[in-house]
């Protein structure tokens, strides 16, 4: 039976204590802060592209947590809709972000989404999400995007990677990690509607290494590797991937 949240989500971050403990992520300093101040010029950039190519941007961050996206795009997007199924996160989404429109619920099971957008951004919700609501939901979306409408999304744990080796050692784990090959990733937005225009690699060393090595030494390697002018050569084996996608015209 498809569950109406995606994995544990929906009652994990119930209260300020969970969502501050999720939002310390992003802390000055830390790793995952580091890898989005890689990551967040190259969205901006895509964002306003497309907002000078159309004219105008209505963007949807589906899965918005705290707002961290849509505080980032706030300044490009005409028209800016948050959706979450945390009533918490959706709360801070509303202050990080004051002029975007912000629902809770499940979109497969409750009318959140209007559009058409002509830009929706995933971050952090393919890894985690259920195998089963993965297809369900990009196609729930697909339908209230523009033809041609821009889709930015990452894949935060991508195999292969350091970070795939980082996870089963010392020893293996009982369960599977969390990972995403891009084959599957290609398959799921094919079968959703989209084309995959291009992907960017960010961050070739787990979190790990930044805890037993100088993160200075790491993190010029990162940023070099990261530039535009390289991150292709090693974007297949880099833990964090930005895709970018179109959706196609006619139904999916």
């Amino acid at each position: 039976m498809m569950r109406s949240g995606w994995s544990d989500y929906g009652t994990r971050f119930v209260d300020e204590k969970s969502v501050d403990a999720y939002a310390r992520l992003y802390d000055e300093g830390t790793y995952d802060e580091y890898v989005w101040s890689l990551e967040r010029p190259a969205l901006v950039e895509l964002l306003r592209q497309e907002r000078d190519r159309r004219g105008r941007l209505r963007l949807l961050d589906f899965a918005c947590g705290t707002g961290r996206i849509l505080a980032a795009v706030d300044g490009v997007a005409d028209e800016l809709t948050g959706v979450d199924i945390s009533a918490e996160m959706a709360r801070r989404a509303a202050g990080a972000s004051p002029r975007a429109d912000i629902k809770v619920g499940c979109v497969l099971s409750e009318d959140l989404l209007s559009g058409p957008y002509e830009a929706v951004t995933i971050f952090r919700f393919f890894v985690n999400a259920p195998q089963e609501m993965r297809l369900p939901i990009l196609r729930k979306i697909r339908q209230h995007m523009e033809p041609g409408a821009l889709l930015v999304f990452n894949n935060h744990g991508h195999c292969p990677s350091l970070r795939s080796l980082a996870v089963r050692v010392p020893r293996p784990r009982p369960q599977h990690p969390n990972e995403l090959r891009h084959r599957d990733i290609v398959r799921l937005l094919g079968e959703s509607g989209f084309r995959i225009e291009q992907r960017c690699g960010f961050s070739l060393f787990p979190s790990v290494l930044h805890r037993h090595i100088p993160g200075s030494v790491l993190r010029r390697a990162d940023t070099a590797a990261s530039s535009p002018r390289l991150r292709r050569i090693p974007e297949k084996v880099m833990i964090e991937q930005l895709y970018v996608a179109r959706a196609l015209g006619g139904p999916c």
